[in-house]
């Protein structure tokens, strides 16, 4: 059974702690799997990979993390989904759980007339996550503590980008990054993109 909760705009660190705690009742034989929806305040977030050098801004608060991946930016605006999953228990690899993501995004945003894609063209072609017209829109970056997930997805929507100005973001540069309102010049919101991603994601999860 699947537990979803939308949580609003949350601090990184009680959101991460509060992941932490799931994936615990999890790892005590909790049956149930979490998906949480929110927002983070301006945040850096360091990955596995990621170097104090692409950090270019010290104003703004930065969290080591147990996931994947380079730096990334949160912000309100950009639409965050933590998944906590026991991939033992649904038979799935990584590699699976990652396109089963990929295509939540882009089958929601499709039913929105947003026609995004898993990969982009050229000499990007071999980096994670949605891209929109040749920029990347979502963030893609898992943790993992005794087959069960964490961390998840950052989708941008109406957030500024102004803090991808401030680090190189999972090794592109502040150009490669943009966001669904910027490139539709439509008006979605959080809350209507939420929403269809919550409708889609009992047919893949």
């Amino acid at each position: 059974m699947w537990i979803i909760e939308e949580l609003g705009i949350i601090e990184y660190q009680k959101a991460y702690e509060y992941q932490q705690s799931l994936v615990n009742r999890k790892l005590a034989g909790e049956k149930d799997n979490f998906f949480l929806l929110l927002e983070h305040p301006p945040t850096f977030t360091r990955g596995k990979a990621a170097k104090d050098s692409n950090i270019l801004d010290k104003s703004i608060p930065v969290y080591t993390v147990n996931r994947g991946g380079d730096l990334t930016y949160h912000e309100p605006g950009q639409l965050v989904g933590y998944i906590i999953l026991d991939l033992r228990a649904e038979n799935l690899k990584m590699r699976e759980f990652i396109r089963k993501i990929q295509t939540l995004i882009i089958d929601s945003l499709a039913q929105l007339d947003i026609y995004a894609e898993k990969e982009p063209s050229g000499n990007l072609s071999n980096l994670t996550g949605v891209w929109l017209e040749g920029k990347k829109i979502a963030s893609i970056g898992i943790g993992l503590r005794q087959g069960i997930t964490m961390h998840g997805f950052a989708l941008n929507i109406e957030n500024t980008l102004e803090g991808f100005q401030k680090i190189n973001p999972c090794g592109l540069k502040p150009e490669n990054y943009s966001s669904i309102n910027v490139i539709t010049t439509r008006n979605f919101s959080v809350t209507t993109i939420s929403r269809q991603i919550i409708k889609n994601f009992y047919n893949l999860f």
